[in-house]
């Protein structure tokens, strides 16, 4: 049988990566495995993962208060970060400096996102408003109403075509690229037979395709919200405490969410269930990453550590042998066994699907 399938487990430690608690992380989607976290140390730092250690590139400063958050844009090149002190930041990654600080004008901002084409930065604010600035200017072009109170976080859409908010109330919403308000979901709607969110909402991701929208919330329910229909599709939930991040994987196989029950957890999009709960850190867990493969993940803590964990591969992403002389022993719907001259076996995931 095949043994050389990926299984769960732990690939790296930085046990101080920062001076503080890390509450942000993400992963470059460039290929370049850069990694990007933010802490209450107020800096702001880049890593390189080179498949055994953490190798730090940059340490930013910049930030007279905890950083909240930090995103990078898909060219890999530009990078955003804000903090309590409503300074957002834009830093020039391979030339390891600062590019220029938006002009906030005195607005409350807070969690920041960048467009997909970097064009924009979308930061959210202690009020129902969601901020949405020019990185070339530097300044506000528009405004959006989000409802709900004090918009937690904020999320651009892979195909750039919505962008998602949600608040501390629990109002998760979502706008269309000329800023309309498409969908709004609160948890005073009652007209769906499923969970609605009425704590923090203080993760959302997009899926790849951009079909779906996924929330992490202080209720302990991760909601999967269709993008299309504006309906909720399930609520996933086995998280012991306030579930803090969340983010999806490439290949739309897996999310990962970080909780405050100080545990990792990796869910099956198609089985709508846990495949895997990390332990390895000791304090909650604010933020959580997928690499450009989506098979490893990147976790910041209160610890002020940073994990990297690896996840099984795809069955789709499995070798296929061309096999002759071969005598077919069973077939099932993931794959076929053969036996070979020599009376051994193999197994073959996913080859049904390419004959």
């Amino acid at each position: 049988m095949d043994s050389t399938r990926t299984q769960y487990k732990t690939i790296g430690n930085h046990p101080q990566a920062h001076d503080d608690g890390i509450w942000t992380i993400t992963w470059s989607k460039d290929g370049s495995n850069t990694i990007l976290s933010g802490s209450v140390d107020d800096t702001v730092k880049v890593w390189r993962w080179d498949k055994t250690q953490l190798e730090l590139r940059h340490r930013f400063e910049g930030h007279n208060l905890g950083v909240i958050s930090v995103d990078v844009d898909h060219s890999g090149q530009i990078a955003a970060s804000s903090s309590i002190d409503s300074v957002i930041n834009v830093w020039d990654i391979n030339g390891g400096k600062l590019s220029k600080s938006l002009d906030t004008n005195k607005v409350n901002t807070w969690t920041v996102c960048l467009s997909p084409d970097g064009r924009y930065v979308a930061s959210g604010s202690n009020t129902n408003e969601v901020f949405m600035f020019s990185v070339e200017s530097g300044k506000i072009e528009a405004t959006l109403e989000a409802g709900g109170k004090f918009t937690s976080c904020v999320k651009w859409s892979p195909d750039n075509q919505r962008l998602g908010c949600a608040s501390m109330d629990g109002t998760v919403s979502i706008f269309n690229a000329e800023g309309k308000l498409e969908h709004k979901f609160s948890g005073d709607d009652k007209s769906q037979n499923i969970h609605s969110h009425n704590k923090p909402v203080r993760g959302i991701v997009f899926s790849p395709n951009s079909s779906v929208l996924y929330t992490a919330c202080d209720d302990g329910y991760i909601n999967m919200f269709d993008v299309r229909s504006g309906k909720v599709i399930t609520s996933l939930t086995g998280h012991s405490s306030w579930v803090l991040a969340v983010d999806a994987s490439c290949d739309d196989e897996h999310i990962v969410t970080g909780s405050s029950d100080k545990t990792v957890k990796v869910w099956s999009v198609r089985e709508r269930q846990c495949e895997h709960t990390f332990d390895d850190h000791t304090d909650q867990v604010w933020a959580v990453a997928f690499d450009h493969t989506g098979k490893c993940i990147a976790s910041g803590s209160d610890d002020q550590s940073i994990r990297i964990f690896e996840c099984p591969t795809s069955p789709h992403d499995r070798v296929v042998f061309v096999v002759v002389d071969a005598v077919l022993l069973y077939v099932s719907e993931k794959f076929w066994v053969l036996a070979l001259g020599n009376s051994s076996t193999l197994e073959v995931a996913g080859i049904k699907n390419l004959l």
